[in-house]
């Protein structure tokens, strides 16, 4: 309709232009590119004017054919992204259903139409692991790092992978670049440490716990992972010992420092013990262990004590470090416990029967206090009431021993660990407080300020 009435327009003013030079005739000369060109004005003003909408005419039709053009190009790709994210939403459904299978075939589809849609390839290496194709996973994977090589995720993801496969130089080599891209990923440096130390690579896990710590400063977790820290150094020095003489004067140093840098790290003072009774300072390891009781008051240091006088047939000295050690801390019924159960070692069964005795009348019944009444009955060759003290061993939950137990978890072992294994702490493991019946008796006077430790060696 515009097209038409500028046509009829055009024709009108030529009409009108035509008129005018019928009757106004005027010679005029026209110089075009150094040739002279004789013609009347009004022949000279239609011709411009005729031009110059023809001008008009043609810059309209290429700017409404451009448009014309545009929107086809548009509605195009309308219908295409519309094609698309049916076939998404169908591969989405299958997916959420379970069906893997037609869910990557729709995924596939879209790709070939649209190969830059990152997250469908992410979408397709989850399903290629829960199909148990870790090969084509990581292919996946590898496709979304040429599209995104600064995403982290992938990476991590494909670390995982190598992991599982047992690839641990691929999975390593991951890693770093994960933490090249973001050295702050808690995720990457806490899977890398991990390597290093199932691998008894122990230098390269401190140093990156040491990262790890860093980032932990100020934060809730900066303890544990200062522990943690720690724990890595104690199991380098664990490792050291294991290799026997070549190893133990490297694993004191390494245990020395750790007590050096944190004076509350209870397994660095227990195997700082153990070191110095495997060199045969066994005057040196009781003196640490004393201190160490006397710091913590941890009943650790004191079975550590026991095992060391017991197996140099001292029973004597043993039995006065208990004596004195209870006389300097009366409330600590775990002391009378194991008291009562070396004394039943050595058969002592009134002393035993008298100590055990003493507990069940402050604290409440617990499976391990029955469990000892039962054991002294036994060697009293009183068999009726063993017999009843066994029946209330099993009546009551719990273990028949007196369990340590991780205080973050609160999972029990029969020995003392310096490592939760469930909740991954490092110094958590002590014996569980039992509750009280009756408020605790009245101190006696201590025999002296401080244990009996030897002063020099036999």
């Amino acid at each position: 309709m515009l097209v038409k009435l500028l046509f009829i327009i055009i024709l009108s003013l030529i009409s009108i232009f035509c008129w005018l030079s019928l009757t106004n005739h005027l010679e005029v000369e026209f110089h075009f590119f150094g040739k002279v060109l004789p013609t009347d004005l009004s022949t000279l003003m239609i011709t411009s004017f005729v031009l110059g909408a023809l001008l008009v005419f043609i810059s309209t039709l290429a700017r409404d054919a451009r448009r014309a053009i545009e929107g086809y190009r548009q509605s195009r790709k309308r219908k295409k992204e519309q094609s698309i994210k049916e076939e998404l939403n169908k591969g989405m459904e299958d997916f959420l259903r379970g069906d893997l299978a037609r869910a990557k075939a729709h995924f596939t589809e879209v790709l070939k139409s649209d190969p830059f849609q990152k997250d469908l390839y992410l979408k397709l290496s989850e399903i290629s692991v829960k199909e148990s194709n870790d090969e084509e996973a990581l292919h996946w994977l590898e496709r979304t790092r040429w599209i995104d090589n600064k995403n982290v995720e992938i990476p991590l993801r494909q670390a995982e992978i190598y992991l599982r496969m047992k690839h641990f130089d691929e999975a390593i080599r991951t890693l770093k670049r994960a933490i090249g891209l973001d050295d702050t990923n808690l995720k990457a440096l806490k899977s890398l440490r991990e390597i290093y130390r199932n691998s008894r690579r122990w230098e390269e896990a401190i140093r990156i716990q040491k990262s790890i710590s860093k980032l932990a400063k100020g934060k809730p977790t900066e303890e544990e992972e200062h522990f943690f820290y720690l724990g890595l150094k104690y199991e380098h020095a664990m490792d050291l010992l294991s290799r026997g003489e070549e190893g133990i004067e490297d694993a004191l140093k390494v245990v020395k420092e750790i007590v050096r840098e944190e004076k509350t790290f209870q397994p660095g003072f227990v195997l700082l013990g153990d070191i110095y009774l495997r060199m045969g300072k066994w005057v040196s390891a009781g003196k640490v262990w004393g201190k160490s009781f006397r710091r913590f008051k941890s009943i650790i240091f004191i079975l550590r004590l026991e095992e060391l006088y017991l197996n140099r047939e001292d029973p004597s000295t043993l039995l006065r470090i208990y004596q004195r050690t209870m006389s300097d801390n009366p409330d600590n019924w775990m002391l009378a416990f194991f008291y009562a159960k070396l004394c039943l070692r050595l058969e002592m069964l009134d002393e035993a029967f008298e100590e055990i005795n003493a507990i069940s009348l402050r604290q409440k019944d617990f499976p391990a206090l029955h469990r000892l009444f039962a054991e002294i009955y036994l060697h009293k060759k009183d068999f009726g009431r063993a017999a009843q003290e066994f029946e209330k061993t099993f009546e009551l939950s719990g273990t028949s021993y007196l369990p340590f137990a991780c205080n973050v978890c609160e999972r029990e072992s029969k020995e003392w660990a310096a490592y939760c294994p469930q909740c991954h702490r490092w110094s958590t493991y002590t014996i569980k407080e039992v509750e009280r019946i009756i408020p605790p008796l009245p101190p006696s006077l201590p025999f002296s300020n401080r244990a009996f430790f030897p002063l020099e060696e036999r």
